[in-house]
């Protein structure tokens, strides 16, 4: 069963959860990089740095983060392979032509 969200006036409760959270985010960024200096930002190097930022920061925010350096490190990864822009539609690629075969050049 999804939820919706309400939206409304601004809490200080809220308020400072969201200012909590960009805190932890900011000491977040900088632990990944410090820990990034030793293990590289490669594939693994990235999965091992992503995994202790995660863990350093406790409960969901912690499974949040890691999550998005999981998918900046996937996503960088892919380029740096040359299949970053892999021809899939919806997943970063161009959209598919289906104009047929390019024109042939007749000498």
């Amino acid at each position: 069963m999804a939820t919706t969200a309400a939206i409304g006036v601004p809490t200080m409760g809220g308020i400072q959860n969201s200012l909590t959270g960009y805190g932890v985010g900011i000491l977040a960024g900088v632990g990944y990089n410090l820990i990034s200096t030793f293990t590289g930002s490669g594939l693994i190097g990235g999965a091992i740095s992503a995994a202790a930022t995660g863990a350093m920061v406790r409960g969901v925010l912690g499974q949040m983060i890691a999550v998005n350096l999981g998918f900046a490190v996937g996503e960088g990864g892919l380029n740096n392979l040359g299949l970053g822009n892999i021809g899939l539609p919806g997943l970063g690629g161009p959209a598919a032509s289906n104009q047929g075969p390019p024109p042939m050049e007749i000498l």
